[in-house]
Parts: C-alpha cells; structure tokens; sequence
C-alpha cells in the first residue's frame, strides 16, 4: 500500500521539478480558510455600510415643522398653535 501512495505522487527526485508532493502550493499556511473569513467579513461589513445608510438616510426624511408665526395662539400645553382654520403641532 505505501508503494502505490509512494507511485501516485511521484518518486522524490521529481518533486523538485514537478512542485512539490502533488496537492501543496507552496505556501506555508492554509489558504482556503483565509479566503473564506475574508469573504464572510467583506459581507458582513457591507451589510452594516447598507443598515448604516438606510437609517441615515431614513432619519435625515423628518418633516421640517411649519414656522410658527408671531403672535399666534397656543394650547394650554404648548404643543399646538391655531392657525385659523385647525391646532398645528409644534414638532
């Protein structure tokens, strides 16, 4: 059995010439799981640019209040003011 895994990667003065054992790239770490925790964090960041963004954005759309004119009538409460025809909040 240890001859046909010796046959099947190849005698040791070729790897040399051939790179390696067969299956190594050479490099001295994994690179499969580094790729894939930089691809699931590059996802996860724009996914919290995107969230980010829409709130931002959604936030920023509040409806700027109508100016209150002077001398105009308020509540009681002070959160209202008449503008002749209805109460008209504040905020």
């Amino acid at each position: 059995m240890l001859a046909t895994i010796l046959f099947a990667c190849g005698e040791p003065t070729t790897w040399a010439t051939s790179g390696g054992t067969g299956g190594s790239s050479g490099l001295p770490f994994a690179l499969g799981p580094i790729l894939t925790y930089g691809i699931a964090t590059a996802i996860l960041a724009a996914g919290v640019i995107v969230l980010v963004t829409m709130v931002a954005l959604w936030r920023r759309s509040d409806p700027v209040p109508t100016p209150v004119p002077a001398g105009a009538r308020l509540s009681p409460d002070g959160y209202y003011w008449w503008d002749g025809t209805g109460w008209r909040s504040f905020r």
